[in-house]
Order: C-alpha cells, then sequence, then structure tokens
C-alpha cells in the first residue's frame, strides 16, 4: 500500500489522553496505519508516499455512528410526526415489501450520506444484512452488522428469525474484509422471547462477538416489562445472564440508577440517540449524568434515518449537549469535548476498534475540514467549533483505514448521480 503524508496541518484534534490540539504537524500514514505526528517539517523525500497539503485544514477522527438502521433512508419523511409506537406500525407495513434490492440501495445511499458528513464506521441492525455488508464494502465503509432477531410471530415478514442470523454469522467468518464485522443483534425485550435473547447471546459467545440490542427505550417498555417479567428491562437482561463488556445497549433512556449500576458492574456500553427520541416524543432525557457516575461507557448514534431524519454525527453531537444543559439547567452538563467523545473514543472503545484518535499505532480514519469554512470560523476554541457550529460542508476530506473514500468533496468509491438514482426508483416502488 501506498503510504500517506498529510503535510503542515493547520489543527489537529488528537483526541488523545490529554486532548491535545496540534498545531502545523505532519501525518504518517502507512498500511492504513498512523505511523507517526510530528512538526511539520520540510523533508519531501517521502518515497511511495502520497503528500498532501493540509496548511489550511483541520485534521481529526473521523465519526463513529454506534446506532443506525441504514436501509431506513428509503423511508426519511413517512410518517413524521408520528409517536413511536403508531411510527413503527407504519413503519413495519412498508418494510414487508422490501426487498434485497431496495436494502442494498437504501443502504448505499446511507453510506454515502454518512461518508459526506464525516463518518467512517456504523453499528447497523436489519435484515438483508448481506446487501448492508456489500453497500459498506462498496463504500469503503467500517461497518459492525447485525441481522435484526425477533421471534417468528413477530418477525417483519419472516425477515428478522434467528436463522437469518446463524447463517450471516458464520458467511461473515469467511468474508476477507477486515472492515466489516457481525454483531448479534436481538430487536428489543418486547419482541424477543427471554429464550430467544439467551439464544442470541450464547451465538455471540460461541463466535467472539459483541451483542447489541435496543433497551429502554420508552415508559410503555418499562412499564411492559414489569408486567410481563415483574423486572425492570436492565434487570431483566441481567437475570437471563446477557449484559457483560460485550453488551452495547441502544437508547437507554429509561433507566434507573440501579439499572445503571448494574451495566457499570457488568461493564456494557450504551448508545445514546438523542434527535430520534425527541423526535419520536418517547419522553425523559438520557441520564448521561447518572452514567458517567457510575462509569459507563456511553457512545452517540442518529438511528434510522426515519425516526432522525438525518445521519448527520455533528448534529447528533450538539443535540446531545444541547439536551443535556437543558435538562440539568447546567451548562457544563456535557460540555462540547464530551460530545465529541462520545462520537470517537467512546465509540471505539466498545467496538473494541483501535481508532477514535489521531495517534501512532491507530487505524488511518481520518476527516479534513476546511479550516476557513464560515462554521470554521473564529478559532477561538476548534473542538467547540467542531460540535456547536460545524457544517458538514466544511469536510473537504474523508480517509478510511489510510485510502481516501472522499477527495475535495466528491467521493471516490461510488458514483453518486447513480446511487442516488436507483435510490430513487426503489423509494417510488415502496411508497407508491
Amino acid at each position: 500500500m501506498v503510504g500517506l503524508v498529510l503535510k503542515n496541518c493547520a489543527y489537529v484534534l488528537t483526541q488523545n489522553d490529554k486532548r491535545d490540539v496540534l498545531r502545523n504537524c505532519d501525518i504518517l500514514v502507512e498500511d492504513g496505519r498512523i505511523v507517526s505526528i510530528s512538526k511539520a517539517s520540510t523533508r519531501m523525500d517521502y518515497k511511495d508516499h502520497e503528500v498532501v497539503d493540509c496548511k489550511n485544514k483541520i485534521v481529526m477522527s473521523s465519526l463513529i455512528n454506534a446506532h443506525t438502521h441504514a436501509p431506513m433512508s428509503l423511508l426519511r419523511g413517512y410518517r413524521d410526526d408520528d409517536e413511536l409506537s403508531t411510527w413503527l406500525n407504519a413503519v413495519w407495513k412498508v418494510e414487508k415489501k422490501m426487498s434485497k434490492s431496495d436494502v442494498f440501495a437504501g443502504a448505499l445511499f446511507s453510506c454515502m450520506e454518512m461518508i459526506k458528513t464525516g463518518t467512517s464506521c456504523f453499528v447497523d441492525m436489519y435484515f438483508y444484512m448481506e446487501e448492508v455488508m456489500k453497500a459498506a464494502e462498496k463504500a469503503g465503509m467500517r461497518a459492525f452488522l447485525g441481522y435484526g432477531i425477533m421471534d417468528e410471530d413477530k418477525a417483519v415478514d419472516g425477515k428478522m428469525v434467528f436463522s437469518k442470523t446463524e447463517r450471516f454469522v458464520k458467511r461473515m467468518k469467511n468474508v476477507k474484509n477486515e472492515l466489516v464485522n457481525a454483531v448479534v443483534a436481538p430487536h428489543s425485550i418486547y419482541t424477543c422471547s427471554e429464550e430467544l435473547i439467551m439464544k442470541a447471546k450464547e451465538l455471540a459467545n460461541e463466535h467472539g462477538l459483541l451483542f447489541t440490542m435496543h433497551l429502554a427505550e420508552t415508559r410503555w417498555e418499562v412499564w411492559n416489562s414489569i408486567k410481563e417479567h415483574g423486572l425492570r428491562p436492565a434487570e431483566l437482561l441481567e437475570k437471563i445472564g446477557v449484559v457483560d463488556d460485550k453488551s452495547i445497549f441502544f437508547h437507554a433512556s429509561w433507566l434507573t440508577k440501579g439499572e445503571i449500576r448494574l451495566l457499570a458492574k457488568n461493564k456494557a456500553s450504551v448508545v445514546h440517540c438523542p434527535v430520534s427520541n425527541m423526535k419520536l416524543a418517547t419522553g425523559g432525557a438520557f441520564p448521561y449524568r447518572e452514567m458517567k457516575e457510575a462509569g459507563v461507557k456511553a457512545a452517540l448514534g442518529t438511528d434510522g434515518a426515519c425516526s432522525n431524519n438525518s445521519l448527520n454525527m455533528f448534529n447528533e453531537m450538539k443535540a446531545a449537549a444541547l439536551l443535556q444543559k437543558w435538562f440539568r439547567w447546567n451548562a457544563k452538563e456535557m460540555v462540547a469535548q464530551q460530545a465529541l467523545d462520545m462520537a470517537t473514543i467512546a465509540p471505539a472503545s466498545m467496538l473494541k476498534l483501535n481508532a477514535g484518535s489521531i495517534e501512532a499505532g491507530k487505524y488511518a480514519d481520518i476527516i479534513l475540514l476546511d479550516a476557513n469554512h464560515y462554521s470554521m470560523l473564529p478559532h477561538s476554541s476548534i473542538v467547540s467549533n467542531i460540535v456547536y457550529s460545524a457544517n458538514p460542508e466544511a469536510i473537504t476530506d474523508v480517509i478510511i483505514n489510510g485510502k481516501f473514500v472522499m477527495r475535495d468533496k466528491t467521493i471516490l468509491t461510488l458514483d453518486e448521480e447513480k446511487v442516488k438514482e436507483k435510490f430513487m426508483k426503489r423509494v417510488e416502488r415502496l411508497i407508491a
């Protein structure tokens, strides 16, 4: 692989332990990893290296979207302004009509949107996951892919049954692409029996995979869990033995302090989806303070583009910080740096992914932003600009595993117009 040198970087947001923001640096990349970060030099003898002048660039780790349903970009704008239960029933009716080709087109379009908005890696749950894998591979993205699982009587037209997960996990073991990984992903406690959830966890343990699941997204889910099982959601999952350091729970907004302590004790992680939760009026606010105090690792995700309606992680960072400030009446409840952490180093850590910061030895998953873009000026605080004012239009380049997948705002791995055209044909068929 040809090496890469990012020369004269105006600013580098390292996201290292000290959260250093460096000035005027060179970054050397080889074999998909960052080799070194050093003061800018006049050295020009980099053999077999592409040298890119970054004198007007802000360089940072690319973002990680820790919870998506990528093909749901097909349903962006569908049944907006409905509450979750009404919205979900309507969405499931449309999803019954989805074909493999629909899922591929939706996932590929979502990959394009994520690249354009600075995301290099996403954690997905859906059906026809082989098609989502193909889309991620074609786009050149990292992906952690889980076939959504439900009990057969609740599955979407038979598309989310356990046997399909088993086949997908076995197939993924033979995929020779380090960028795509399988996870085991039962949908929720209200669509899966205890037996199915335990079976899913056994499969994850057997293959050394992460286990992901929606948890405590709504007050109804809590009430239903107590009614059906006599336990709150996290209590139920601990009882049946599926909470550990390889467990990642999405939403987690309606957890008590006791449940948060259970997650902390078992070293489980959570993903906060502020925009989706607010849009679907799930109520309450993510208990960030309690998670932080207990030591629970928390990341950010967008959820699907039908409930968000965007896959823009810059929006998610800002929304997360503002929601906590508003909810607690405290401007320091979540500061910009903490929001940035939740989109970079925190998800990388929970995914066991050697990324999320600009440091020697880490994967070269990097984005470059125009330091002179209106949303990035002035440079009083680069981190604050990234979280509170950055427009994705400021992103000029995206590097994943040491390779440019977007250069000068043009995606290199995809024909953007053809992706849009095929996507729109699929939308017209589904929402006729």
